[in-house]
């Protein structure tokens, strides 16, 4: 069989399990300060299960500093929710003693939904951290992202539960990234190696990921026209539990889409959900416990999920907190491309709707003049093309002001559009820098390790010719001894 290998970046020893984690939240920082930008954040984790969680409340409190925007005299509303998944399909709502009936679904355009989910206020993350650990408790944490990255789950992933929810988020419309955390001495070395394997085989995958623009008031109301259809088609003699069955999930994604539609803050337009067209190559973070030599071995993680709204523009950049981390972060110029074209598209039928309502407005204005002058025959003619030439002239500035401002806005969306090549391909030009020094350093390790060991092969050689050197010198000094013995 064809020999297959896995390439780690580096080797962190047992004692570096600290610095692992401290470079996985130095890396999580700046993407959780997207939040406050509008962007949803995902972040998949997979660890011991019996280890107490330290991770989350460090998140949760890096969340708090890095997503909420500098007080001001507006108040902010911040709110908490706490869904436990299970493999089974069952779903908890932690909050809310003896609920079990919350469930996610998988709802168009707006990806995966948990249902009728509760939310309390909290303040800080203090407050948030306490409410995880005491819903959390002792109970099992365990993941099924092996099985998923192995496919052993093809065929059993019901729809809420947690595979077919770690399937959705490696594989749907967003950014897709790992941390693992393995113990081969507690699992099956086969479904280990098969998810590694499965893990390289994602981080080499191209992902086509992009912009999903919706507007609430007109889902809503489509949502509506096809519950009337599948009203319809129940009122005949066809009815079936098929047809029931989608019923009630048409009636329930019209509730979260109602529920989403009255939040506050979406009363925009259009909003925008899962950016970026093309993924960078996915890297697969590993940490392992030690075997038989206290290693540990560690790869830079990625993250889950991105999440935007049209009304952010294309002037905001990412808050990047230094060079490294900025050429770890490459700008979505795809994506922005497609908001800046929605957003002239947007402009355009407004420019339209408004010289629409201008040029009837002067028709209506025309009408009134006409009939004042109705009673003159002599001169109508002049009348009505001296009443021709403003309109024409009206709606000729008009558009002249709307064809200008869609030029601005389109020169504004050029200069944006620059600047995020530029910084693209700075952040590629450090990436392949950063390659190249790691593979010039693997290099003059492996010529160090190369010379040492040519070095001492040569110090063997040398010492074995000494010893030789010194048995022939014995030998003839023998031999002279023996002849003269002789003689």
């Amino acid at each position: 069989p064809q020999e297959q290998c896995l390439t780690f970046d580096r080797v962190l020893g047992s004692d570096a399990a600290q610095e692992a984690e401290q470079e996985l939240l130095a890396r999580v920082q700046p993407t959780l300060g997207l939040v406050a930008q509008g962007y949803s954040v995902t972040l998949l984790l997979r660890g011991r299960e019996a280890e107490t969680p330290r991770l989350v409340p460090q998140l949760l409190q890096m969340l708090f500093e890095e997503a909420l925007p500098p007080r001001g005299p507006d108040p902010v509303l911040t709110t908490l929710s706490l869904v436990q998944l299970s493999p089974c399909g069952k779903t908890r709502d932690l909050l809310s003693s003896g609920t079990e009936n919350v469930s996610v679904l998988d709802v168009s355009p707006l990806g995966l939904v948990v249902e009728n989910a509760s939310e309390v206020e909290v303040s800080d993350s203090s407050v948030a951290s306490g409410l995880y650990l005491q819903a959390t408790g002792d109970e099992g944490r365990d993941c099924p992202l092996l099985q998923v990255l192995a496919g052993k789950v093809t065929g059993e992933e019901v729809e809420g539960s947690l595979p077919w929810i770690v399937s959705r988020l490696l594989e749907g419309n967003n950014y897709s990234g790992l941390l693992l955390r393995l113990d081969p001495q507690g699992g099956s070395p086969s479904l280990l190696w098969a998810a590694l394997l499965g893990a390289e085989g994602r981080r080499m995958q191209v992902k086509q990921v992009r912009p999903t623009l919706w507007d609430a008031v007109e889902e809503a109301r489509a949502r509506r026209a096809g519950l009337k259809s599948l009203r319809s088609g129940l009122l005949g003699d066809n009815l079936t539990d098929n047809g029931l069955s989608q019923l009630g999930r048409a009636l329930r994604e019209l509730q979260v889409v109602k529920a989403l539609s009255r939040r506050p803050g979406s009363q925009m337009l259009k909003r925008v959900k899962a950016e970026a067209v093309r993924l960078p190559e996915l890297q697969v973070g590993l940490l392992i416990p030690p075997l038989r030599s206290p290693m540990d071995v560690c790869l830079p993680p990625l993250f889950t999920g991105i999440t935007a709204s049209l009304g952010l523009g294309l002037h905001q950049n990412h808050p990047l907190r230094d060079s490294e981390e900025q050429a770890w972060q490459v700008p979505d110029v795809a994506l922005q491309f497609f908001l800046a074209q929605a957003r002239r598209k947007r402009l355009h039928e407004q420019h339209q709707i408004w010289i629409q309502e201008e040029l009837k407005h002067l028709e209506e204005e025309e009408v009134v003049a006409g009939d004042q002058v109705k009673a003159l025959v002599v001169g109508k003619e002049a009348s009505k093309e001296r009443q021709r030439w403003p309109r024409e002239q009206t709606m000729l500035r008009l558009r002249l002001e709307a064809l200008q401002a869609e030029q601005d806005t389109a020169e504004q969306d050029l200069a944006a559009l620059y600047d995020l090549h530029v910084q693209a391909a700075r952040a590629q030009t450090c990436h392949m820098l950063q390659v190249f020094r790691a593979w010039r350093r693997l290099w003059e390790e492996q010529a160090m390790t190369t010379e040492h060991h040519h070095r001492s092969l040569l110090a063997g050689v040398l010492q074995d010719n000494i010893n030789v050197a010194a048995q022939n010198q014995e030998l003839q000094a023998q031999n002279q001894q023996l002849r003269q013995g002789v003689d």
